[in-house]
């Protein structure tokens, strides 16, 4: 699905404008000129000017506001775009109580065999996208990721 640029030029100036709103809250530094909010707002005024020319661009185009991919039309592509949502949705509402450790690795292949990879194939590629994942964020960068139920076993 491919979107005329003046709607996605209408999105970034919004959200440059409530990122523009949000920043006036921010608190200055006493006797400098520019504070925390200051690289915020320059790039939500960029986005915003960007965002203008993208809606200039889109209008001119006489594009069509919304055009749908080839693959859309393919069978079962709904299902499978419902499925990824909703496997954030239950990441989302799950992650604390179960625990990052063990939901992701089901969450990853129940969505791989749904988007008709074998088994035999999703199992590794999900336990290795599950252990990398986990020390990039938990090692790494230093994100504590939720555990759940494995909280009192690794701690």
């Amino acid at each position: 699905m491919k979107l005329n640029d003046a709607i996605l030029g209408t999105v970034f100036i919004l959200i440059a404008a409530l990122v523009l709103f949000q920043v006036r809250t921010f608190p200055t530094l006493p006797n400098q000129p520019y504070g925390p909010g200051t690289f915020p707002g320059i790039i939500a005024a960029v986005m915003a000017l960007c965002g203008g020319a993208m809606i200039l661009n889109g209008v001119r185009s006489q594009a069509p506001l919304v055009t749908l991919s080839d693959w859309i039309r393919t069978p079962g592509a709904a299902g499978r775009m419902a499925a990824m949502l909703a496997f954030v949705v239950l990441y989302i509402l799950l992650s604390k109580p179960i625990g990052f450790p063990l939901l992701v690795p089901v969450l990853l292949i129940a969505l791989l065999c749904i988007m008709q990879v074998r088994v035999v194939l999703a199992v590794p590629i999900a336990l290795v996208t599950t252990g990398a994942i986990w020390l990039l964020f938990a090692k790494l960068l230093m994100v504590p990721l939720p555990l759940g139920l494995l909280t009192e076993v690794i701690y």
